[in-house]
């Protein structure tokens, strides 16, 4: 039923604001789905089953920039808690790439919302413009741009390098 499917996602939005607990959230998904076949810890596997591989090339790219040591790298994520726990276990490394990690989970605001693009600005220290955005969701891209950010939709690797190459962070 795509209305059970609708409540789900806007609940786990809640969940990666972190106004909600592991536990409350899986009591939630139960009650939402009108379902409980699994018990939490089960649930939390199938949950984080999502997040099943890494894209090499972008890692690369990540760690190329990163080698440049020309700009601060900042990650801002809608991550919920599980999710996170279940990356810090996996140890991968290119999450040292990055200067700052913005989550939401941590702090209680998720994207669009400019709370968050405002937050990241302070943490980076830059005004707007000398921010480059980089997120594959359409409505963040555009909520950054409303705030003067410069923006870039990831729709792919080859993409992304030719929109690097024309803000000057890769040569062309």
């Amino acid at each position: 039923d795509a209305f059970l499917l609708l409540e789900f996602w806007r609940q786990s939005d809640v969940y990666r604001q972190g106004k909600i607990s592991n536990e409350e959230f899986y009591h939630l998904a139960c009650e939402i789905l009108q379902s409980c076949i699994q018990s939490q810890e089960e649930f939390f596997e199938s949950f984080n089953s999502v997040i099943d591989h890494l894209n090499e090339d972008i890692i690369k790219l990540i760690k190329r920039i990163r080698d440049m040591g020309n700009y601060k790298l900042i990650l801002l994520s809608n991550i919920n808690a599980s999710h996170w726990d279940f990356i810090k276990k996996k140890n991968w490394r290119f999450m040292n790439y990055f200067d700052e990690l913005i989550l939401s989970h941590k702090i209680h605001i998720t994207k669009p919302d400019p709370q968050i693009f405002s937050h990241t600005l302070y943490k980076a220290g830059c005004k707007p413009k000398e921010i480059l955005y980089i997120d594959d969701g359409l409505n963040n891209v555009i909520a950054a741009k409303e705030l003067s950010i410069n923006a870039i939709k990831f729709s792919g690797y080859d993409e992304l390098v030719e929109e690097l190459k024309k803000f000057n962070i890769l040569k062309k």
